[in-house]
């Protein structure tokens, strides 16, 4: 329906600006639960996509992470290494130096010649593939850069394996 002289909108009275902390409240118990589908997912991000803040905005946001990382930093640097919870007694220096070492390449690049890029469980090839050691890395140190310790395999034959990640059972050593 067209404009017409006298007419009184739709919003007309209605409270302009932010909501009130219980309006937000209210919204928010009201979609709890709400599961809404891919598409509808897509239109909110593209909606919400390349909207701008005030310069006023976007300065308490940088000022309050600012502070937040100022605080938490500080609190870590100052503190000692031995109280500091993320602090492993060292442990992680001497493994990332090797995983990171030209030897360690050498090492894996040699083992995937040497299996010819080829899983030697399962025979799958061109999939991504990982250097296994089959001495467990953290248990035998002395064996960690030997070739004949290694071997290729592809990464769901790998998950098979009992040292895979985190599931290192020293009792049974392969």
């Amino acid at each position: 329906m067209p404009f017409q002289k006298g007419h009184i909108g739709f919003s007309k009275g209605q409270k302009r600006g932010p909501m009130s902390l219980e309006h937000r409240k209210k919204i928010g118990i009201a979609n709890k639960g709400r599961i809404f589908s891919n598409e509808h997912k897509q239109k909110i991000g593209l909606k919400s996509s390349g909207r701008l803040c005030s310069d006023d905005t976007r300065k308490k946001l940088s000022d309050s992470l600012k502070n937040a990382y100022a605080k938490n930093i500080h609190r870590l640097i100052s503190m000692p290494k031995e109280k500091n919870p993320n602090w492993k007694g060292g442990k992680t220096e001497a493994s990332k130096s090797i995983r990171n070492s030209r030897e360690y390449t050498l090492w894996r690049t040699a083992i995937f010649i040497r299996d010819n890029f080829t899983c030697i469980w399962c025979g799958r090839r061109g999939e991504k593939i990982h250097a296994d050691h089959i001495k467990p890395f953290a248990l035998f140190p002395e064996l960690r850069l030997a070739i004949d310790n290694g071997r290729t395999l592809c990464i769901p034959c790998h998950k098979t394996t009992k040292t895979f990640g985190r599931k290192k059972n020293k009792k049974t050593i392969i």
